[in-house]
């Protein structure tokens, strides 16, 4: 059997040394893994964690809804529930015949759950239930809880704001938090809102079982609620916590990106206490994946620039000072062919320069792998956990040869080099020279030299595909209150024709009304006033988010960012969001459409 790249770089490296290698995450400076994940089956998964306190393992829904054949136990289609749902003794029994089922499998597939691929019919495969209620929470979609790549954890994590510790900590001993975990309903404000006629049975709250549905007060539950109850009810109790080589406990990992983190906090924070309440639910649900996708797609960019900016200066920037990478908005949603090229330029700019994102992380793994187990280092590190700014700036002092220890650390990592680059030539499965030469002789920094090769060997499969599915999925790409649209282009190159995907920068509808909504409060009992001009600086500053002022590099006419100033001016007032008297700037206010009571968020 031929030996595969893999196999020369844990000969070369050691098996230990190649598992910490050959991945595609650093999660002191990202905590999650950079690969594709669905932002509308996070809100389950987060309110699991909230509840319980640890993560998800195996739940019931497969074995409640799905059909066995043999020893092959097949996922449950929309059928399959609808069919378990109408048994004599449910409440829905009165959907028992052939149309109620059909009947039921269109509610059910409209107000509940999802088909793989978004596909349409009643014999597809389930992949998600829509977080209507807490109890959807009971349903182990996706089956693995590793499919979303963390990112519910990350989210949790910013949300209970805890400084210290390695693990979140379940219970509320600071009252002034509203996002504790495992502490019960009245502790946490996603469970007072999407736990609607829930208490817990028992002195043990841990117990999985402990939930319980008071039937008697939901007089008030809507359809899409109701069905979330019923099938979660026929589960019969919420997933066990996660076992093996998943670890159960929550770590309390912050990102690098200090400015975007903050920000993504306070947007869902603030707007989950002042709306949760008033914003009808299916609307609620959708400006609030808009607002994670914003959130989580200036997170991704920002990591991406300030790693850009510490590989040259070996210094992460202050938070004051970190900045994402500058996208245009096309405000007329492709209506307008010159604003949609320039944004779809100013967008594939963005995606190339995070495509370097890859190596940084490779580079930084690289100098952990070695400053780690360094003689004169190893007992004096800095900690990586909640923050690992100290340690991050510890491995770009020695990148940049400042630091007293780098001498040694380099001359290590170029003898790693050395023992690649020797099968890498030589061996007849695995033969590149050209990659053997790099490693031998190239000028630049070991790590580097490393990282690269290591990035190559992997391929771009593991690597850039990995994060720029990533990003896509962060933006929500081609969804109704997604962030970003894509059209499918032939260019010609050198004689032949070939086909890519250009984006560009959208504010659909939902997430309009998130940014709008959200900053029209600057705390969630305090309300604020917001010009139109206002509105336009604040997306640029916090988000990276340019309108009506050209990006940097970016020349764009000023016509055009004046045509584009006046086709958001026009979307806000079609939706009701802007209100103005006259032509002065000063004049034309951002207003809400919910009345925000001060008791929906005491």
């Amino acid at each position: 059997m031929p030996r595969t790249a893999r196999n020369i770089v844990e000969e070369s490296l050691t098996k230990q040394r190649a598992d910490a290698l050959w991945t595609a995450n650093y999660l002191p400076a990202l905590p999650m893994t950079p690969q594709n994940f669905d932002v509308g089956a996070l809100l389950p998964a987060m309110l699991y964690l909230a509840r319980w306190g640890h993560r998800r393992g195996v739940g019931r829904f497969a074995a409640t809804f799905g059909q066995q054949e043999g020893k092959i136990q097949k996922p449950p289609t929309i059928a399959d529930v609808a069919r378990r749902l109408v048994q004599p003794e449910s409440t829905l029994g009165s959907f028992n015949d052939a149309i109620g089922q059909y009947l039921l499998g269109d509610l059910l597939l409209a107000y509940c759950l999802e088909n793989k691929g978004r596909a349409l019919g009643h014999n597809e495969q389930v992949q998600r239930i829509f977080p209507a209620h807490y109890l959807s929470s009971w349903v182990d979609l996706p089956k693995e809880a590793n499919h979303l790549r963390g990112v519910p954890e990350l989210l949790t994590v910013l949300l209970n704001q805890q400084k210290t510790g390695q693990y979140l900590e379940s219970g509320n001993q600071n009252r002034k938090e509203k996002f504790a975990i495992g502490a019960g309903f009245s502790d946490n404000a996603l469970l007072t809102l999407f736990g609607q006629q829930m208490l817990i049975q028992g002195q043990n709250a841990s117990n999985l079982t402990s939930d319980f549905f008071v039937e008697e007060n939901a007089t008030n539950i809507g359809i899409d609620e109701l069905l979330a109850v019923r099938t979660a009810q026929a589960c019969g109790s919420a997933p066990l916590k996660a076992k093996g080589i998943d670890v159960e406990r929550i770590f309390n990992r912050h990102p690098l990106a200090h400015r975007a983190a903050e920000a993504l906090r306070e947007d869902l924070s603030i707007f989950i206490m002042a709306y949760g309440d008033v914003v009808p639910r299916q609307a609620f649900l959708q400006m609030l994946e808009a607002g994670i996708s914003v959130g989580m797609t200036n997170l991704l960019l920002s990591t991406t620039s300030l790693l850009t900016v510490w590989e040259v200066t070996g210094q992460v920037p202050e938070a004051t000072q970190q900045i994402s990478l500058p996208l245009f908005v096309d405000c007329s949603q492709g209506q307008d062919k010159i604003l949609r090229d320039l944004s779809e330029g100013s967008t594939s700019e963005g995606i190339r320069r995070f495509e370097r994102l890859p190596l940084l992380m490779m580079l930084l793994r690289v100098l952990d792998d070695r400053v780690r187990i360094d003689r004169k280092l190893r007992d004096s590190l800095p900690a990586n956990i909640p923050d690992a700014t100290d340690w991050i700036n510890l491995l770009g002092e020695i990148y940049q040869e400042r630091h007293p220890r780098s001498d040694a650390i380099t001359n290590a990592l170029d003898e790693d080099c050395q023992r690649l680059a020797e099968p890498l030539e030589n061996d007849p499965d695995i033969a590149e020279p050209e990659i053997a030469h790099h490693l031998r002789h190239s000028r630049g920094n070991p790590a580097l030299r490393l990282a690269e090769t290591l990035c190559e060997l992997m391929g771009d499969k593991l690597q850039r595909t990995h994060y720029v599915k990533c990003l896509e999925n962060a933006l929500m790409t081609d969804q109704p209150n997604g962030f970003a649209i894509k059209r499918r282009v032939q260019r010609s190159q050198s004689g032949s024709n070939r086909r890519m995907d250009l984006r560009s920068i959208v504010l659909t509808t939902p997430l309009l009304e998130f940014l709008v909504h959200r900053h029209l409060r600057r705390t969630a009992t305090d309300p604020v006033s917001l010009s139109l001009q206002g509105f336009i600086k604040l997306l640029r500053d916090r988000y990276g988010l340019y309108i009506a002022q050209e990006p940097p590099g970016q020349p764009i006419p000023q016509e055009m960012l004046l045509r584009n100033k006046a086709y958001l001016e026009r979307r806000l007032r079609d939706l009701g969001l802007l209100i103005g008297v006259n032509d002065a700037e000063s004049m034309k206010q951002l207003k809400s459409h919910y009345r925000v009571e001060t008791c929906n968020v005491a």
